[in-house]
């Protein structure tokens, strides 16, 4: 079983393959990267419940990488 960090370090892996994925789609709707936004979600979720036992854990990982990723999209979108 992995500590909280690995987890968090897989996560945040994962959302680098979705910001790969979406900027190599330039030209998709927005609905179908929305869409790509919650499967990327649902296997960060699915990792982490599969790695960490405790529920608060799984929340607060999953709400620090998501927020991580989110403010890092938005200072690329302002600078």
């Amino acid at each position: 079983m992995l500590r909280h960090g690995g987890v968090l370090f897989i996560q945040l892996c994962i959302w680098f393959a979705f910001f790969l994925v979406i900027h190599q789609s330039g030209n998709d709707h927005l609905s179908y990267k929305v869409m790509l936004f919650f499967v990327f979600l649902y296997l960060i979720c699915t990792i982490t419940v599969k790695l960490i036992a405790k529920s608060k854990a799984i929340l607060i990982l999953m709400s620090l990488s998501t927020t991580l990723y989110l403010m890092t999209e938005l200072l690329l979108i302002i600078s």
